[in-house]
């Protein structure tokens, strides 16, 4: 399934293709903006579409956002490859995609109902192991580089990155609120160079409490 492709069905034409892409971006950024209580109705005023025309694709809320999840984190793969591609200093590559994961709002990408009828697809399963594996890496590259302290591991990153808030909203009568978001990523990254002068309390997550942590808050 590529991002554009809804679950279940054939190659598009252009037009209803060029509807998909549209309502997968818009629905991203209601789900970032509003998180999972955001309405389907809300996606359709924001993107001009039909709720028929959604759910002629999308059959419910939550093939929507599974469909934004799996995009989500192959955008994400993609870049930490690149990064390691392009960037031999660990320490950018690894903080190029902290910014970059953050500035998709993941936290916010993810959240499905508690009370699934069924587990996530094999796709979206798939695709989360791949880069939890690759982010792994990274943080063992950026340590055996010197330049991350060696107490944290990359569940304690995701774990973070899941703890910085979504962007906050506009306020109706005092214009744009200040996005936080770099200053937040800025303490975080400060916090994570070595060599780290603070004791960490044990034990240290691994992939059992991250499994436990998705389960629990995203159904995922």
């Amino acid at each position: 399934m590529s991002p554009s492709t809804p679950p279940d069905e054939r190659p598009l034409r252009a037009d209803a293709r060029q509807n998909v892409e549209q309502i997968l971006q818009v629905a991203q950024d209601v789900f970032a903006d509003l998180g999972y209580q955001a309405s389907i109705a809300e996606v359709a005023r924001r993107s001009g579409l039909g709720m028929g025309t959604i759910y002629r694709h999308f059959p419910n809320k939550t093939a929507l956002v599974e469909h934004i999840a799996v995009k989500v984190m192959q955008e994400s793969l993609a870049e930490v490859q690149r990064a390691v591609a392009e960037q031999p200093a660990t320490w950018s590559a690894f903080t190029r995609v902290v910014r970059h994961m953050v500035r998709l709002r993941s936290s916010q990408l993810f959240p499905v109902s508690r009370g699934r009828a069924k587990e996530p697809g094999p796709e979206l399963a798939a695709i989360r192991t791949q880069l939890l594996t690759a982010l792994e890496d990274l943080v063992a590259r950026t340590q055996r580089a010197g330049a991350m302290r060696e107490d944290v591991t990359a569940y304690d990153v995701v774990l973070m990155l899941n703890s910085i808030p979504p962007r906050l909203p506009d306020a109706e009568d005092d214009g744009p609120t200040a996005d936080l978001t770099d200053r937040c990523v800025g303490v975080l990254l400060d916090g994570l160079r070595a060599p780290g002068t603070e004791t960490l309390a044990q034990p240290a997550p691994g992939r059992r409490e991250i499994d436990q942590f998705f389960r629990t808050m995203y159904g995922l």
